[in-house]
């Protein structure tokens, strides 16, 4: 349970410090809010999926408000974050059978991350494209916003899956180090 709890307590942290730069302006970091949501998925409870989903909307809504985002952000498609969220959690459902020590499972986990962030990406992108008003709706412009935008979000979200894969390994190393039976040998 104290690990959970941390886990939580550090998922959250590290969504307040890089979703946006909003209070942070920590531009070095990039955003980890998509990847939370899979390792939410991967190692905490369902409820975390309404905490994470809560922290988000009141980190927006602070922004929104008093950070000087511009108000064209939140829209109609803004909804459609739960969806696109969910599928980054869903992701992390799905990948964690496949995180283990060995390469091979953590080459598939980060395969879902990938695979995660282009359904959120579709998701996200596509019904605010589609629903904010601030775009005439056609194929080709929103390919071509994709093109431009969607390789810093895979940049991103490999970089987050990276950093997970390294800390649960280095975890896993510990926890079989400290365990009594590898203290005897």
């Amino acid at each position: 349970m104290q690990i959970k709890s941390a886990l939580l307590i550090s998922l959250s942290l590290i969504m307040l410090l890089t979703r946006g730069s909003h209070f942070s302006g920590i531009n070095a970091l990039p955003e980890a809010s998509w990847m939370i949501f899979m390792v939410a998925g991967t190692l905490l409870p369902v409820w975390s999926f309404a905490w994470f989903m809560s922290l988000a909307v009141g980190i927006d809504a602070y922004a929104f408000t008093f950070g000087g985002v511009p108000g064209t952000c939140f829209s109609v498609a803004y909804g459609m974050l739960i969806p696109a969220y969910f599928s980054m959690w869903m992701a992390g459902r799905l990948a964690k059978p496949y995180l283990s020590n060995r390469f091979s499972g953590s080459a598939v986990f980060f395969g879902f991350a990938m695979g995660g962030t282009l359904i959120c990406e579709l998701i996200s992108s596509g019904s605010f494209y589609l629903w904010s008003g601030n775009f005439q709706p056609t194929m080709v412009e929103f390919i071509t916003r994709e093109l431009q935008y969607a390789p810093a979000v895979f940049a991103s979200s490999a970089y987050w899956a990276v950093a997970f894969i390294v800390v649960s390994a280095l975890y896993r190393l510990y926890s079989q180090v400290k365990s009594p039976e590898a203290l005897s040998h």
